[in-house]
């Protein structure tokens, strides 16, 4: 029977080449199990897809039909028979009429009350290991993937180098409030902001370089787009100033669109049938014409009041905004007070940053970025500005003593945007096991 199992994804393309197709075998675990007269409905899952596998009596070979007619859902399973095309077959309009099942693994009975699709938040997170067999969970994980490839595909289409720096550091990168701080043997470390840093490095190296990584923010917000941990997709290169950043961010975005809705259209219009990225360039606004924006939308602030210059741009006027402009906007040239240390300063404006974030509709900010300083007494003034220890540092700051170069990078949170194209109502649903500030398990 194992020599004659086939994959649930490679049956359509088998039908091109076949008109009949007389026995198969499928290995997996029941979906579903419901009994309609005398015939047994088995909802099949492989791992590559989904199936419907009919028994009936009269044509069921096999002597355990009492057996599997009394299988729970989750039980693993390996179902033979024949396929047949009909187009009133759930899942991939083909059916397998089944003459053997091989039970592999029983369910137990309580899988009926382990959780339901509507049960709280709190339940499905706890039950987590289980909810992610489900269709709509496994496909967010699956579309998850596809995206993650499509950003390596569009790096190293460019002929950028994947790195993978460490996770346990000295440094920080976003400010020391939203550190894990953590004993490393006789010395303190912490749980990595940000790779940036270490990617600067290797700019020098290889040129344009990029990396995949967890980072970690020790951040008490409770929102629906925050993470304690969550997967860091970052690129610093060399020679690239900020014109070239928004472009390269631009083509970026419009990549991994196209190539995710080749490769898994049908998730993105099931989960979120009005996606759509236009030809219209990425709306470009600065800081400054945002807060007159915002004013000019009635969009205030929780207490009521008017947005005014210095003033933050949290997460709810972001969407506020793009929403209102139901398009990708790029918010550039924050004041210098908002940003970190290590972004260079615009030459006609010294009191800003050339620095850039990205706003999508329905998520806000999903990419940070900005042209790095790249002049060593200016850097270290910074530091001292900042009242960071240069001793930790001093790796990073060899960098601007031999040969700097103008360089720019960024850094985008992998899981915000799979929050923008499903238009998933939480970011804990698009990764495999959330961590928040009150979960840390499964």
């Amino acid at each position: 029977m194992k020599d004659k199992i086939i994959d649930i994804v490679e049956l359509p393309e088998l039908f091109k080449k076949e008109k009949e197709i007389p026995e198969v075998s499928i290995r997996g675990w029941l979906q579903n199990i419901r009994k309609m007269g005398k015939k047994l409905f088995l909802d099949i899952r492989d791992g590559t897809g989904y199936i419907q596998g009919v028994i009936s009596p009269q044509n069921y070979k096999g002597d355990n039909f009492d057996e599997v007619s009394g299988l729970f859902r989750e039980s693993s399973v390996i179902v033979t028979g024949s396929l047949k095309q009909d187009k009133r077959a759930p899942f991939i309009g083909i059916e397998l009429q089944a003459t053997k099942v091989e039970i592999i693994g029983v369910s137990s009975p309580d899988i009926e009350s382990e959780y339901r699709p509507d049960s709280n938040p709190d339940v499905l997170m706890d039950k987590r290991h289980l909810v992610i067999r489900g269709q709509g969970t496994s496909n967010i994980l699956r579309f998850r993937s596809i995206l993650t490839q499509a950003f390596r595909n569009f790096f190293f289409n460019r002929g950028s180098f994947e790195v993978h720096p460490p996770t346990l550091v000295q440094t920080q990168v976003e400010g020391g409030s939203t550190l894990f701080k953590f004993k490393y043997f006789d010395q303190i470390g912490y749980l990595t902001q940000s790779s940036q840093l270490y990617l600067e490095t290797v700019i020098f190296a290889l040129k344009d370089v990029f990396c995949v990584m967890p980072s970690y923010r020790a951040e008490k917000s409770r929102t629906r787009r925050h993470l304690t941990e969550y997967t860091h997709i970052e690129w610093e290169g060399a020679f690239i100033e900020f014109e070239d950043l928004l472009n390269l961010l631009e083509n970026m975005v419009r990549f991994i669109v196209k190539e995710t809705k080749e490769k898994a259209g049908d998730i993105i219009k099931e989960r979120n049938p009005d996606f759509h990225l236009d030809d219209k360039p990425f709306i470009r606004i600065t800081y400054s014409d945002a807060i007159k924006m915002l004013n000019e939308k009635e969009i205030v602030k929780e207490d009521g009041s008017a947005y005014e210059y210095g003033d933050e741009i949290t997460e709810r006027p972001e969407r506020q905004l793009v929403d209102a402009l139901k398009h990708p906007v790029f918010l550039t040239k924050f004041p210098a007070e908002q940003k970190a240390f290590y972004m260079k300063r615009d030459s006609e404006d010294k009191d800003l940053t050339l620095s850039v974030d990205l706003l999508v509709p329905n998520v806000g900010e999903v990419i940070g970025g900005s042209v790095r300083e790249d002049d060593l007494e200016t850097l270290i003034k910074r530091f001292e500005a900042e009242g960071l220890d240069t001793n930790p540092y001093y790796w990073y700051l060899d960098l601007r003593k031999y040969g700097s170069v103008p360089h720019s990078g960024f850094g985008l949170g992998l899981e915000r945007c799979l929050v923008w194209i499903l238009g998933l109502d939480h970011i804990r649903e698009s990764c495999l096991f959330p961590r928040l500030q009150n979960r840390i398990t499964p």
